[in-house]
């Protein structure tokens, strides 16, 4: 049995399926994505769209990610209003976010964009961490066997994270991008190690990369593979990277000493 899915996440609609059997009438559940224009000291800063859930994850990720924040302290407040409109108040008061409008448009599906900002990086990760092939291999199933969202709607991505203290969070939304970002807010929010294994549905391109590196997660996986400027980023900053996970095994791409 199906498990039953969030309203506001969802919605119904009554539609035609082709097969080599004929034609019948069905209906399928189709994910819901929402507009939010986030303002950063009272000006307009960038508009995101959204898997509605988890925005304020999302909303201190990314701005982790694109070095306006490096800790939970340095925003003072936030809110999101009935307008989808997300108000973040910095403790720098001086920030200008009209003058952060360099964006690099990504590998991303429907083209996806990050700020000039995010590429702006030397990140080296430091960590001594170690995982056996039985923790990736777990979280892994894991990360298929709940993934109610996607396999109700096939529209969704996914991610994992799980930190050397225990802490666990998961996340989906429309984006692999935004998943990214979520994981990293909540590290944020609940002042956790970053020190941990982040396990997503997407592919390892440079931007999805570069976030964890900045966020200093030192262990990437994913279901996918990597792109070539991903695994180059990937070396440069020390993570381990792995790709084409499965059930059945995965692919060290970088960083094999974190593995046993």
């Amino acid at each position: 049995m199906q498990k039953e899915l969030p309203k506001n996440l969802v919605s119904e609609y009554k539609v035609k399926i082709y097969s080599e059997n004929g034609i019948k009438e069905d209906y399928k559940l189709v994910i819901k994505e929402q507009r939010y224009h986030i303002f950063i000291n009272d000006t307009k800063f960038v508009s995101v769209m959204l898997l509605p859930q988890m925005q304020k994850e999302f909303t201190y990720g990314f701005l982790l990610t694109s070095n306006i924040i490096n800790e939970k302290s340095d925003v003072i407040d936030f809110d999101v209003c009935e307008k989808n409109h997300i108000h973040v108040n910095l403790k720098d008061k001086n920030f200008d976010a009209t003058d952060k409008n360099e964006w690099t448009v990504t590998s991303g599906c429907g083209g996806g964009k990050v700020l000039e900002n995010t590429y702006n990086t030397n990140e080296k990760v430091k960590s001594n961490i170690k995982f056996n092939y039985e923790d990736i291999i777990g979280l892994f199933k894991k990360l298929e066997d709940e993934s109610s969202l996607h396999s109700q709607t096939r529209c969704v991505h996914k991610a994992y994270f799980q930190s050397v203290n225990g802490f666990m969070f998961t996340c989906e939304d429309i984006g692999r991008h935004n998943t990214i970002d979520k994981v990293i807010g909540a590290i944020i929010l609940n002042e956790c190690p970053a020190d941990g294994m982040i396990m997503s549905t997407g592919r390892l391109t440079s931007e999805m990369i570069l976030k964890c590196a900045k966020a200093k997660i030192p262990v990437v996986v994913s279901r996918t593979a990597p792109s070539e400027e991903g695994y180059n980023i990937a070396k440069n900053a020390n993570l381990t990277l792995i790709g084409l996970t499965s059930k059945r095994g995965f692919t060290v791409f970088t960083g094999e000493e974190r593995i046993y």
